[in-house]
């Protein structure tokens, strides 16, 4: 029995020490805390520069970064294919689940199929072939009447601003494949501003910039569907995996969803919120206690979280307030940070603890 005992402990421990390092490591994202806008991006695109490049096509690695808990692998544009990870891989194809392979999510068509784009898994899925055949290199979007795939769609645009040909993946999936394309124009920052074409063929969401990258119809559409579809413990296995065996960089957006608010604001739709909210803290530095005080239209639940500088959260509370006293006696000096959140909108400022 004791024996037992103590192969549970080690088996418990040894998950507990897995799952550690499967997180960014201390003071991984020390250099964004406390940026917002095109100066966070880059700070982000400084840290997850430089990834281990891998060879494609990707076959290796989707057991370990796409396998679901029945032990098939995660299709995101159909719910009905169970393919298993060593058999079922394209091949040819005729029919929705005959095979999967690799689809680049964000069209390698719009970078060129170059390196080390064409090779990056954060964007690179294993999808059912026939349906990535249906994507081509369509720009995601939204159709209120578009030929049904899988649980995708494929048909004339009904999203605002944009009149052409979409494809619409299912609603569970938006949010993954809109923090992935907020990952692509963030890891490739210093290249992205080439990227965008005049060809039909070519890119219909890029707009030539290296900020704010999407056109306005696009990034419309991103930050809805990253407000609308909350990152999943999918999407968390999923960038851990990528982190600890693959490319060992990370996708920041799927950490810290609220920095994609932070750079690119809040999406349309989100009423009775004053977008120029500011904050007062006072004092600052500060000893025993700050004082939170909120300027501007609010009319919903506060969410205040103070977290150190490397991201650890130290607490969060929710408040109706417009006022609040936070009691900071207890902690060590040094430099935090709180974020208001309110839906999806963020505000972030520093703290200095000083005794």
């Amino acid at each position: 029995m004791q024996n037992i005992l103590k192969f549970s402990l080690i088996i418990i421990f040894a998950l507990f020490i897995f799952n550690i390092k499967a997180q960014p490591p201390i003071g991984y994202y020390n250099s964004a805390i406390g940026l917002t806008g095109a100066p966070l991006k880059t700070a982000l695109y400084n840290i997850i520069k430089g990834h281990t490049v891998q060879s494609y096509p990707l076959w290796e690695w989707y057991d370990n970064t796409d396998l679901r808990t029945d032990g098939k692998i995660w299709d995101i544009y159909t719910d009905n294919c169970y393919f298993t990870y060593s058999a079922d891989q394209c091949g040819s194809y005729s029919n929705i689940c005959d095979c999967y392979n690799n689809e680049h999510s964000f069209p390698k068509s719009w970078f060129g199929d170059v390196s080390p784009m064409n090779s990056d898994i954060f964007h690179i899925y294993p999808t059912d072939g026939k349906v990535n055949g249906i994507h081509s290199n369509y720009p995601f979007g939204e159709t209120s009447s578009g030929t049904v795939w899988g649980n995708a769609k494929l048909g004339t645009s009904t999203f605002p601003g944009y009149t052409d040909i979409v494809f619409e993946p299912a609603d569970e999936y938006k949010g993954d494949l809109a923090r992935t394309y907020f990952y692509m124009v963030t890891r490739y920052e210093n290249i992205v501003a080439g990227w965008e074409t005049d060809d039909p063929s070519g890119d219909a969401m890029l707009d030539g910039t290296s900020f704010p990258c999407f056109e306005p119809w696009a990034l419309s559409l991103l930050l809805k569907w990253n407000a609308q579809d909350t990152v999943s413990q999918k999407e968390i296995n999923r960038n851990n995996a990528i982190y600890t065996t693959v490319q060992h960089n990370r996708n920041p957006y799927i950490d810290h969803p609220e920095w994609v608010t932070s750079i690119w604001g809040p999406a349309s739709g989100i009423t009775n919120i004053d977008r120029n909210i500011s904050i007062s803290v006072f004092p600052n530095p500060a000893v025993n206690s700050v004082h939170i005080s909120l300027n501007g239209t609010i009319n919903k639940p506060i969410e205040l979280i103070l977290f150190k500088t490397d991201g650890t959260n130290v607490f969060t509370k929710i408040e109706n307030n417009s006022e609040n006293v936070i009691d900071i006696s207890k902690l060590p000096d040094g430099v935090y940070f709180v974020t208001l959140k309110i839906e999806s909108f963020f505000k972030v400022e520093k703290i200095v603890v000083l005794k």
